[in-house]
């Protein structure tokens, strides 16, 4: 997307400025946040490490004006392979019944399928195993976990394979051991299993129980990708957007990102909204770069949430809508998102979509600060108009204060 400004060196003026058509980074890629509502075994998916890259260029040669225009745009970095959340990230979390009835019928099923798991059923082996990683029906008990996944990966059932590789891939009822983690993603993979493909690929893409190679991370991710998995789709997607073990291919890049962002892919709908946004690759399209940045947001992610209220804020693919715009950025900024913070503080200085209160824009600019030391003379600047008491006061609070 366009590069993101502050706003809180002017009080009168919009309370954020129009996305520049200059360089600014896609969102990196992780690994870790995947088509989770669409795909019911992307918990399958170890998370990631942000050890990511970036690399320029993307969408190659312009010319003239519309080269000046689209600038430079930094794409998405390098796939990690380890575990951001202790088992990845996991979608099948079902409550516990509700009702005597329903227990009773979870009970019977479950007896059930211990006794065809008993006899020797690869596919019960496995349900049974989910239930006592997730704790459905039972207590939860990761090593029982994974004994169940590999009575029914030894047996070649795929889906074993794939989630036994992810317990071995984040320590998890098991001794962490990427070589082993490894090891089973292969056989899965070697199944058409397209998740196991994606975090076998991932596992090439950084040298994790491998040695690295991105040709044959790219290899997994476009089998993953073929096969229409939405984590392998967004991954082919970034190794494509930053040439990495394949030509860079800007315009590729988004077809998959949108392929996963179809899926319910938050990151790959924020890399397609951000694409849009720029008009570097494709022709500016403001509107559909709302939509995807919203529906990214929606689920959370911060640098979604931030951009989102960019957008509001100056009225670029949607109304104008100051309040809208400081409900995104305060979303972004409560989990610790710096540039949010800082325009949401602008907009408490200036009583832009929100009430004017020098408190609050002191409250969010000194969080900001922790991570932005540019930002000194700003924070000098409020304390003038604090009480010592109410500066006392906020400092406390900022020195309580979690993400969320």
């Amino acid at each position: 997307m366009a590069k993101e400004k502050t706003v809180a060196k002017a009080k009168s003026k919009s309370a954020a400025a129009a996305p520049a058509k200059s360089a600014q980074s896609v969102k990196k890629a992780t690994g870790a946040k995947t088509g989770q509502k669409s795909n019911p075994k992307a918990g399958a998916k170890p998370g990631a490490k942000s050890s990511a890259r970036t690399a320029s260029n993307a969408g190659g040669k312009k010319s003239g004006k519309a080269a000046r225009a689209a600038g430079t745009m930094a794409a998405g970095a390098a796939v990690g392979a380890a575990s951001a959340a202790p088992m990845g990230l996991e979608t099948w979390a079902p409550g516990p019944a509700s009702s005597k009835t329903s227990q009773a019928s979870n009970a019977k099923e479950l007896a059930a399928m211990r006794a065809e798991a008993e006899s020797g059923d690869a596919k019960a082996q496995y349900e049974l195993g989910s239930r006592y990683r997730f704790g459905q029906g039972v207590k939860q008990d990761l090593p029982l976990a994974a004994q169940w996944y590999r009575k029914s990966a030894d047996q070649g059932y795929a889906p074993a394979q794939s989630d036994l590789g992810v317990l071995y891939a984040n320590g998890r009822g098991v001794t962490q051991d990427e070589a082993q983690a490894v090891y089973w993603y292969q056989k899965a993979a070697a199944l058409g299993d397209g998740i196991a493909q994606n975090n076998l690929g991932l596992m090439y893409a950084e040298g994790r129980g491998v040695a690295k190679d991105e040709a044959q991370a790219v290899k997994w991710f476009e089998r993953s990708a073929q096969s229409g998995d939405a984590a392998g789709q967004y991954s082919l997607g970034v190794m494509q957007s930053s040439g990495r073990g394949t030509k860079e291919d800007g315009v590729a890049a988004l077809g998959w990102f949108e392929k996963a962002a179809e899926k319910g892919h938050a990151d790959a709908q924020y890399n397609a909204g951000m694409i849009y946004a720029v008009g570097a690759l494709v022709p500016q399209d403001l509107p559909r770069a709302a939509q995807w940045l919203e529906k990214s947001a929606t689920q959370g992610n911060a640098s979604a949430q931030s951009s989102l209220g960019f957008l509001y804020a100056n009225g670029q693919g949607v109304n104008k809508d100051a309040t809208l715009a400081a409900r995104w950025f305060e979303r972004a900024a409560k989990q610790g998102y710096t540039l949010a913070q800082t325009n949401l503080a602008a907009m408490y200085i200036s009583g832009q979509g929100v009430r004017k209160d020098v408190s609050k824009a002191y409250y969010w600019l000194l969080l900001a600060q922790a991570k932005d030391a540019s930002l000194q003379n700003r924070v000098e600047t409020l304390e003038q108009e604090l009480s010592p008491a109410d500066k006392v006061r906020v400092q406390r609070e900022v020195r309580n204060w979690k993400p969320s």
